[in-house]
């Protein structure tokens, strides 16, 4: 497992990117359903998460999302087969 910058890096510079991909389990548009949820953070997170949101160009939901989206290992280890 490479980490999203280094996957970025390889992109730009036109390396085949292939083998990084689960190209056997596309994600499918079915598979994206959304559900609000509202959180508490201390103001110190939710600063730093807007720091974050205006180098990125996004709002503090997306942020929050990509931030989700891209933090695999999370989930593997609360939803991995047992």
């Amino acid at each position: 497992m490479i980490s999203a910058k280094e996957f970025d890096e390889k992109f730009d510079y036109g390396e085949n990117v292939d083998k990084f991909l689960d190209l056997n389990n596309p994600l499918k548009l079915s598979d994206i359903v959304e559900d609000k949820i509202t959180i508490t953070l201390p103001k110190i997170i939710k600063e730093k998460i807007l720091e974050i949101s205006k180098k990125l160009n996004l709002d503090l939901e997306n942020t929050v999302k990509v931030y989700f989206a891209t933090t695999k290992s999370m989930f593997d280890f609360y939803f991995r087969p047992r």
